[in-house]
């Protein structure tokens, strides 16, 4: 990677044209900040994402790769809010700019941010020691009717959309062939992100989030948040290996499906079902929320055959 260019040069061929364009978008790329224009009725939803070579992508998977799935990621957590997209922002740190390179990620970049609906708003481009891609995201909700972790109640049903594991499965191929998009790869590098189940859940949905770390991992986050107990039926858990293949709890504790997992009153669950009649949709009901017990308090347990089963690990941990 001899080869270098200045930073204005970089952000002017890579990234100062080609996005998506936004109407609510007064400023993007090329001035000291971006200014856009909140539609009248909506709240403002803000998110942030990091990842760093070789902690959460391999650091030679195809640079095509590599944007657009820092993109989905940072995306989802608009889609578990029930918001519709506005935009994003960018801050790329690189051990050298290397045209090629740049010009792949670029594109990979480019082609997420249409799939998605979302402009590049700006950003900023710096030189370090290793490849580290920060992306904010933002996106327009109804007021005041935001979907949060912290208002589940006690009697809800427990839902997740989609198939649950399929990413985690595939880690150790990616990690030994990070080119290939093929099988399970495909959720690894290109998740599905629930924009439109997420904005359909709005008013359905008592709490939502999504799955990045695991699922019994992020399960507990809702759990806590509320101050409930949350009891997962691992027999319902959608998953693309059946309960007796020896790698099937990665499915409930590995992370990166980007699926969302959501609580709902028992009176909606023929309104979530009617909700998979929608294109790349499919919920099911993988469990219950109750009161937290006062001496175990708020926290999740699993079922498997009716009885107490521990799983070998919970999720992802970053420290």
């Amino acid at each position: 990677m001899s080869q270098t260019q200045g930073e204005f040069d970089l952000i002017r061929r890579c990234f100062a044209s080609g996005f998506p364009l936004g109407s609510d978008v007064l400023l993007g790329v090329g001035d000291d900040c971006s200014a856009v224009r909140p539609p009248a009725g909506y709240d403002l939803v803000q998110s942030i994402d990091t990842q760093v070579a070789d902690v959460h992508f391999p650091h030679n998977a195809p640079a095509h790769l590599i944007a657009g799935r820092a993109l989905r990621c940072a995306a989802s957590d608009l889609a578990a809010m029930g918001a519709a997209p506005q935009g994003f922002h960018l801050a790329l740190t690189l051990p050298d700019s290397n045209p090629a390179w740049l010009d792949q990620f670029a594109h990979g970049l480019r082609t997420t941010a249409h799939d998605l609906g979302l402009p590049l708003l700006g950003g900023d481009t710096t030189r370090g020691p290793l490849l580290i891609i920060t992306i904010s995201v933002q996106g327009w909700v109804p007021q005041g009717k935001m979907l949060t972790r912290h208002t589940a109640k006690a009697g809800d049903e427990l839902w997740v959309s989609n198939t649950i594991g399929s990413a985690a499965l595939a880690l150790p191929d990616v990690l030994k062939n990070p080119a290939s998009e093929l099988g399970l790869a495909k959720a690894y590098y290109h998740p599905t992100i629930q924009f439109t189940l997420g904005q359909r859940l709005v008013g359905i949905a008592s709490a939502c989030m999504d799955i990045s770390d695991g699922l019994l991992q992020d399960a507990g986050h809702i759990a806590r948040a509320s101050q409930l107990a949350i009891e997962i039926n691992a027999d319902q858990v959608p998953t693309p290996v059946s309960s007796d293949h020896p790698h099937w709890q990665t499915c409930l504790s590995g992370g990166d499906d980007y699926q969302l997992l959501f609580s709902a009153a028992p009176e909606r669950h023929n309104d979530i079902l009617a909700l998979n009649s929608l294109a790349g949709v499919n919920c099911t009901c993988i469990g219950r929320l109750t009161a937290a017990d006062a001496q175990q308090g708020a926290g999740v347990s699993v079922l498997k055959d009716g009885q107490p089963f521990s799983p070998q690990a919970t999720g992802y941990q970053h420290f």
